[in-house]
């Protein structure tokens, strides 16, 4: 080989090593690296594992009876739409829960597959009347609300008389939840003054009045307070219906000024999906359970799932719920366990609604014959799971959700 031929391959020797340099550093480093324009210091950051397996989207509408412990009286329903909407019914919380920290944000978390922390919106929340283990839950979130709590609830309905002047009971100061529901009011200014207020959907509100203005109290209260669920949309001949995502709540029936109690002063919605429907009573006693059904009838009341009224006690009369056909329906009791496990001598009268259900009135007896099983009665009390820190997300396992969950619909 001549000194010429010799030069010309050291050459191209050389231009096929540094050619292949960027390609040995790449390789070398796995094949991982940066891409040419990535700045210098980023990193990807892999997507969160969901901690139940779930998602916030699967095509179904899942329906959830929540309880963090089997013994806090409450009433609280979620519901996910198809679309991973999130839908909450009520959401209180009194007794063994009533100081412990707030349950739903964690609950809601695990409902959508979520860790901790991660950001959820709640598109719509309905409570039924003024009594803390129906909305103090929510009181309890929105009084403590801050930025890095990292949720956002968008719409709000309820229609709560204005006790004292609109309402008086006539069960007395007894029956009142006044300071509690203080809280709930001094929430919603403090909620939206970190969150700005964008209008409830439904709901005709001016934007000129979507700002608090300075030295007022209770603003945003008042503002929400029956914008939506009032007596000229539940009256009016086509009715009001509010969709949330494909998932109807048709209001039934508000309160009047002719009611007896806090209780009989809750509204009652039936909600729809597809074939679907669940009847929601909240603490309905016997004077507006009979309005109702004298205003829209029995067709307008049989459902699929009833919520039993006032935890399956000193609620709806018997001959209420014979006419919308309780014995063939799912009956869904917000009831804990110091409330069913009662026979006749106690101050409770779960006993007498069990047998209106067709159930035995002895609770032993209903234990003994494993009627938790059939998949007809959904007790709050007697859930095969809780979780141990209602306050964190990964207690809401797997086990203790499907435990909870009383649908799942296509």
């Amino acid at each position: 080989m001549d000194n010429l031929t010799l030069i010309t391959a050291l050459f191209v020797i050389a231009a096929i090593m540094l050619a292949g340099l960027p390609l040995l550093s790449a390789c070398t480093a796995g094949g991982n690296g940066p891409a040419p324009d990535t700045p210098t210091g980023a990193e990807n950051t892999p997507a969160p594992t969901p901690i139940n397996g779930a998602k916030a989207s699967d095509g179904k509408v899942a329906f959830y009876q929540l309880a963090p412990d089997p013994n806090s009286l409450m009433m609280s329903y979620v519901i996910k739409t198809a679309n991973g909407k999130v839908i909450v019914v009520d959401g209180g919380i009194d007794g063994q829960g009533l100081d412990n920290d707030p349950y739903l944000p964690a609950a809601i978390r695990a409902v959508l597959g979520l860790n901790e922390n991660d950001y959820f919106e709640v598109e719509a929340w309905f409570l039924t009347h003024h009594h803390k283990d129906h909305f103090y839950e929510l009181a309890k979130m929105l009084v403590n609300y801050k930025e890095s709590d990292n949720y956002r609830i968008n719409n709000f309905y309820f229609c709560f008389p204005d006790i004292g002047v609109e309402w008086t009971s006539s069960a007395g100061d007894k029956d009142h939840d006044l300071a509690y529901a203080k809280i709930l009011k001094e929430g919603f200014d403090h909620y939206y003054s970190l969150v700005p207020f964008q209008g409830i959907k439904g709901a005709d509100i001016p934007v000129s009045e979507w700002q608090k203005p300075e030295g007022a109290e209770n603003y945003y209260y008042g503002l929400i307070n029956g914008a939506v669920i009032n007596d000229a949309n539940v009256d009016s001949d086509e009715g009001l219906s509010i969709d949330v995502d494909g998932v109807r709540f048709d209001v039934l029936l508000k309160w009047a000024k002719g009611n007896q109690n806090v209780n009989s002063t809750s509204t009652i919605i039936r909600m729809v999906y597809k074939e679907h429907s669940c009847l929601f009573l909240g603490d309905s006693y016997t004077d507006n359970s009979q309005r109702v059904y004298k205003k829209v009838g029995a067709d307008a009341l049989k459902s699929e799932y009833v919520q039993m009224g006032h935890h399956g006690q000193n609620g709806p009369a018997k001959a209420f719920y014979n006419k919308i056909d309780i014995k063939n329906s799912i009956r869904l009791w917000p009831t804990p366990v110091w409330v069913w496990n009662v026979d006749e001598s106690g101050p409770y009268h779960t006993y007498e609604t069990r047998t209106w259900a067709g159930l035995p009135a002895d609770y032993k007896e209903f234990e003994a014959q494993n009627l938790l099983q059939t998949g007809r009665d959904y007790v709050a009390g007697l859930y095969t799971a809780y979780p141990e820190d209602p306050s964190s997300a990964a207690s809401w396992t797997e086990e203790v959700l499907n435990a909870q969950r009383v649908g799942l619909f296509d």
